[in-house]
């Protein structure tokens, strides 16, 4: 785990600057629209049994939203590398348009006060605009959710975002199309809680073995061409940026 966190810190702004020798540069094109929501919750220790319990009651509720349409995807996640003040459980749902997304929580409001929610000691909320989505047909999988949070240097919030769409995606679509990833989001807030500028960059795996491929590849691409991390590295502040890993407990993808 050690040396995962260590490659990830070492890595991740290479990799979005490697994509630009991988892929062929090509002109942007226009992409679905997505909306995500985000909750949050801080539980303590004791309660963690009865909470996974709480989000497995839900998940009849959750697949009937993405067979009917409402949903793109869905998941549960229980967080591996805890910091002081963090969360220790969230979820998230995504959809094609703000009306489907606040259809899907409006059901999920109704369970709001449950006994499990009401013992939280901390909950955050988030709602974003998910500007570039990738995921593979699959129901009542598990896996890892590593998540990249990147802030934009002042005024350079819109070429960041025209280099995650044009030379970043297509890169994460290629790990979908061979199975090192589940999904994928990228996002900023579009309801904004704090400073806008901040993008996440959501990735999926089914596995331990497979976020072991996609650093294999970092680093051979790294090696290739050690330099290219300066490219994502001028847009973005480094001081400002974070990662999260949580275990996948459920997941669906139209």
């Amino acid at each position: 785990m050690k040396r995962f966190l260590t490659n990830w810190c070492c890595v991740a702004a290479l990799f979005f600057g490697v994509v630009l020798i991988a892929i062929p540069a090509l002109a942007q094109q226009e992409t679905q629209q997505y909306y995500t929501y985000v909750s949050q919750w801080a539980v303590p220790r004791d309660q963690w049994n009865a909470f996974d319990k709480q989000e497995a009651s839900d998940i009849p509720r959750m697949q009937k939203l993405v067979s009917d349409g409402t949903l793109v995807d869905w998941g549960n996640l229980s967080t591996r590398v805890h910091s002081a003040d963090g969360y220790t459980n969230s979820e998230f749902f995504t959809a094609t348009s703000v009306a489907n997304l606040l259809k899907a929580l409006e059901q999920a409001w109704t369970t709001a006060t449950n006994a499990s929610f009401v013992a939280a000691t901390k909950h955050q909320d988030l709602l974003l605009r998910t500007f570039a989505h990738g995921g593979k047909t699959v129901s009542n999988a598990t896996g890892y959710l590593l998540v990249g949070f990147y802030q934009a240097k002042p005024g350079d919030g819109q070429a960041f975002e025209s280099l995650l769409l044009k030379d970043v995606k297509p890169f994460l679509d290629s790990h979908i199309a061979n199975g090192t990833l589940l999904a994928y989001n990228i996002d900023t807030l579009d309801i904004h809680t704090s400073a806008p500028g901040g993008y996440n960059i959501a990735l999926l795996f089914p596995d331990g073995a497979t976020i072991d491929k996609f650093y294999e590849e970092l680093s051979a691409a790294q090696k290739q061409d050690p330099a290219v991390g300066r490219l994502f590295d001028a847009l973005t502040v480094a001081e400002d940026h974070r990662d999260s890993l949580n275990r996948l407990t459920a997941f669906q993808h139209k």
